[in-house]
C-alpha cells in the first residue's frame, strides 16, 4: 500500500497525498472548472493513489471525465477509459449515461445524444439533467419551438427551478412573445417576491409591450424594484421614462399627469444623487443630467 508521503505531483509542487485528495475534493465541492489541472492531478491520483482513494475513486473518475471532455480531442482516450471504468462499476447509472451523452455531444452526434437523453427521461422522469441537455442541444440547432416545448415539459415537473424560468422568459422575449414571458416572470415573482431584479424584469416587459395600462403597471413594478434595492439605477431610469411617457398621454386627468411628472422628477433626482454618492466625475454627472433632460417629455 502506498504511504502518505511527500511526492512531486504533475503541477510542479511538493504535496502530500492528503493535500492532493483535498484539492480534488475542493474542486468538486465548489464546482470549479479548471479542466487542465483536474485532468493532470486527477490522472496522477488515480495512477499513484488508487488504493488510498477507496470508493472515492469513482467520484474522481467522473470528475476527470468531465474535465477531459473540455480538453477533447486530445483527451478522448481518457474520456473513453473513464466511462468504461464507471460503466463496469455502475452498469445502470444515470450519471454514467449523462457522460455518454456529453461525449456524443462533443462528437456532434446530436441524434444519438437526444435519443439517450430521451431514454433517460422516460426511465427516470425526476432526473433533471437530461431535460436541460436536450434543451441546450435544441437551442444550439436553432430548433426554438422544440426547445420551448421541452423546457415547458421540464418545468411541469421542476416548477421551482428559477434558472429555467428565466431561460424560458429569455427565449420568449427574443421571439417577441411578451405575454408568455410575463407569465414566466410571474412564476419567479411568486417564488422570490423580494428579488428586485424580477420586479425590474417584469416592468421592462410591460414597458416594451406599451399602452397606458401597461405603463401604469410597469411604474409600480419599477417602484417596487427601487424600494427593494435603492441602488437599482435601471429601475430608477425605468420610473423616470415610464412616468414621463405617461404624463404626455392626452387621456390622463390633470392630477394624473401632475403625479407622473412629480414621479419622473423624483426619479431624476434619485439618479443624480446616486451618481454623486458614487463619487462619479463631474463631467459624467453633467452627461447623466443631460440624458435625463432628454428623456423627460415636456
Amino acid at each position: 500500500m502506498l504511504r502518505d508521503q511527500e511526492t512531486v505531483h504533475p503541477l510542479g509542487e511538493c504535496k502530500s497525498w492528503p493535500e492532493i485528495r483535498d484539492k480534488l475534493r475542493l474542486w468538486r465541492k465548489e464546482n470549479i472548472r479548471c479542466s487542465d489541472q483536474i485532468v493532470e492531478l486527477g490522472e496522477y491520483a488515480l495512477k499513484h493513489y488508487s488504493t488510498n482513494l477507496g470508493r472515492e475513486k469513482w467520484a474522481v473518475f467522473e470528475q476527470v471525465c468531465v474535465a477531459a471532455l473540455d480538453l477533447c480531442p486530445a483527451k478522448m482516450k481518457l474520456v473513453n477509459t473513464c466511462i468504461q471504468q464507471l460503466s463496469e462499476q455502475f452498469p445502470s447509472s444515470l450519471r454514467v449515461s449523462m457522460l455518454e451523452g456529453l461525449k456524443y455531444e462533443y462528437l456532434k452526434k446530436w441524434d444519438d445524444a437526444l435519443e439517450m437523453y430521451e431514454g433517460m427521461i422516460e426511465y427516470e422522469p425526476t432526473f433533471p439533467a437530461p431535460y436541460k441537455r436536450k434543451v441546450a442541444i435544441l437551442k444550439a440547432q436553432n430548433k426554438i419551438s422544440e426547445a420551448v416545448n421541452d423546457l415547458n415539459r421540464y418545468l411541469n415537473t421542476f416548477s421551482c427551478d428559477h434558472e429555467s424560468w428565466t431561460e424560458l422568459s429569455d427565449i420568449y422575449i427574443s421571439n417577441q412573445n411578451y405575454k408568455q414571458a410575463l407569465f414566466c416572470v410571474e412564476e419567479l415573482l411568486l417564488q422570490y417576491p423580494h428579488n428586485h431584479l424580477y420586479h425590474q424584469r417584469y416592468a421592462d416587459i410591460l414597458f416594451t409591450i406599451g399602452g397606458k395600462d401597461n405603463l401604469e403597471l410597469c411604474c409600480k413594478y419599477y417602484c417596487k424594484a427601487a424600494e427593494l434595492n435603492p441602488g437599482n439605477v435601471r429601475a430608477l431610469f425605468g420610473i423616470q421614462l415610464a412616468s414621463s411617457t405617461l404624463s404626455s398621454i392626452g387621456k390622463l386627468s390633470s392630477k394624473a399627469k401632475s403625479d407622473n411628472q412629480s414621479l419622473a422628477a423624483w426619479a431624476s433626482d434619485m439618479i443624480e444623487d446616486y451618481y454623486k454618492s458614487q463619487k462619479t466625475s463631474k463631467n459624467l454627472i453633467v452627461e447623466v443630467v443631460g440624458v435625463l433632460d432628454k428623456l423627460s417629455l415636456k
